[in-house]
């Protein structure tokens, strides 16, 4: 099943979720393996910066294709009776997420002063694009003030503190619905079955083809 229904998410949907969140984990990995290995130094430091940056970009890209998947597709229902707090936190946490997917490569972006030349990615810095040359001109201040405080929003604040709270407390929240509430999130490990949004074991509900969701649940993904 490629799109979405008001029951499930589609493949499609599914393959962009899991492919931002291990985009997000490489930029992880390749910044923590330069900064805690490497002492970010070394003929790798180069290299590693520009495959984070490609990484960046590329999160950016699955940002505009979900907001098009989403817009042409259905979105799955929250259950009626989910605690409402609950389902406030979900809209505001999602909120958040896709506000991090633009936030931190364009911070990233703004906030270094060179640019990316690496597969697909060509593209200059801000002070070296005509673009920015006319921009910061607008603004009358230097490319170090323009830079500062997204560098620090960047390098000090949403890369090291608050992304991390963010999926932690996003992933904490699908554990605890799986193995507290016992909720199943439709299809998470099983593309090959079209399942509710959630289920409770408490609840007799059917998949897409009719199928009795107990049956289905007991296969192994």
């Amino acid at each position: 099943m490629l799109r979405n229904t008001e029951l499930a998410y589609g493949s499609v949907a599914k393959w962009l979720h899991w492919l931002t969140a291990l985009a997000f984990l490489l930029a992880y990995v390749l910044v923590y393996y330069l900064h805690w290995i490497l002492n970010s130094e070394g003929p790798l430091r180069s290299p590693i910066i520009g495959f984070h940056k490609a990484i960046g970009f590329s999160v950016l890209i699955f940002f505009v294709l979900r907001l098009y998947w989403r817009s042409v597709n259905p979105q799955p229902k929250l259950p009626d009776d989910m605690p409402r707090w609950q389902v406030k936190g979900s809209h505001i946490s999602h909120f958040l997420l896709y506000f991090f997917m633009v936030a931190m490569p364009l911070s990233g972006y703004f906030g270094n002063g060179s640019g990316i030349d690496l597969g697909i990615f060509h593209i200059a810095s801000m002070k070296d694009s005509a673009f920015g040359i006319w921009f910061l001109g607008v603004l009358n201040i230097s490319f170090e003030q323009w830079e500062a405080p997204f560098d620090y929003f960047h390098y000090h604040i949403a890369g090291p503190l608050l992304l991390w709270m963010l999926i932690a407390l996003h992933a904490g929240a699908a554990l605890y619905h799986h193995f507290v509430e016992k909720v199943m999130y439709s299809n998470a490990c099983c593309p090959h079955v079209a399942l509710p949004l959630f289920y409770h074991k408490s609840n007799r509900m059917r998949t897409s083809n009719g199928q009795n969701i107990d049956s289905v649940l007991r296969r192994p993904c």
